[in-house]
């Protein structure tokens, strides 16, 4: 599959030509927001709720969103169309515009990126990754903003790590993975997930939608101490669906080994999502 086009403002247009004014907020300010999901076998997954959190981040920030959700997922199923996905993502972007004055908001842009899907090795899904702790809450967690500059910016730090991603924390709670949220499984076989500072992802959601018929679930603040004890801790997100965590820093979960509880909900997970895009919603 080979990506032509993107959506710049409600219009399909070449790769080549969707670009955006230097003036842009997003560009000279950072004021901007955003959301991803998949498209599977054709099918945008979990739109609605991938809408409503632009919608709601948008409204967080003072942003409008140009277009009602039936529209966007209009426009959307013609991008998957005119490029011929059956499987990949798309971004959306909402900025503050063309300011005059490089500071107060005017009419926004909106810009629709359609991408193939980053894909991970099978050992990471087999023997799990290991993070990096690192003490920082985003400015505003509870929006998906376009600001990643802490994690690119300690990216070498990352590496040198040989960490897969970072582990927010404020000292003494953990919040979330700069890409992804995070969960833990306890002695008890408890499923928990931090309440506090952590954006509401919607593999999240799904993840917890799903948990919740099987195991005990708790939404809640999750220390670096419990963090510590885990039985087993997993991460999820639209690219990685759920996946395991092995190690933070220098202590090991569960020595290192896949626990029971996240293996089966990776398969529990897969089967929602392939359950999701039978449908005719």
């Amino acid at each position: 599959m080979e990506i032509k086009y993107y959506n710049v403002n409600g219009e399909i247009v070449p790769i080549e030509k969707a670009v955006i004014n230097v003036r842009d907020l997003g560009f000279l300010r950072g004021y901007s927001v955003f959301d991803f999901f998949r498209i599977y076998k054709g099918k945008p997954v979990f739109i609605e709720d991938h809408l409503t959190r632009l919608q709601k981040s948008a409204s967080i920030l003072g942003l409008e969103v140009p277009y009602s959700n039936e529209e966007m997922v209009n426009k959307i199923v013609e991008l998957a169309k005119v490029n011929k996905m059956e499987f990949g993502g798309i971004k959306i972007v909402l900025t503050g515009g063309y300011s005059l004055d490089g500071w107060y908001p005017v009419e926004p842009n909106f810009v629709m990126i359609a991408s193939k899907l980053t894909t991970y090795p099978e050992s990471v899904f087999t023997k799990g990754v290991k993070l990096m702790a690192y003490q920082y809450t985003r400015e505003t967690p509870y929006t998906k903003t376009t600001n990643y500059l802490v994690p690119i910016t300690i990216r070498k730090e990352i590496e040198e790590a040989e960490a897969f991603d970072v582990l927010y924390h404020d000292g003494e709670f953990i919040s979330e993975s700069a890409r992804s949220n995070f969960f833990i499984v306890n002695d008890e076989g408890t499923i928990i997930t931090p309440d506090k500072d952590a954006l509401e992802g919607i593999t999240r959601k799904h993840v917890l939608e799903v948990a919740q018929k099987h195991f005990n679930v708790e939404i809640r603040p999750l220390s670096i101490k419990e963090t510590m004890a885990a039985k087993e801790a997993f991460m999820t997100s639209s690219t990685k669906g759920v996946m395991p965590v092995r190690q933070v820093d220098f202590w090991r979960i569960n020595q290192g080994i896949i626990g029971e509880t996240t293996k089966q909900l990776m398969d529990l997970f897969k089967q929602h999502v392939e359950e999701y895009v039978e449908t005719d919603a």
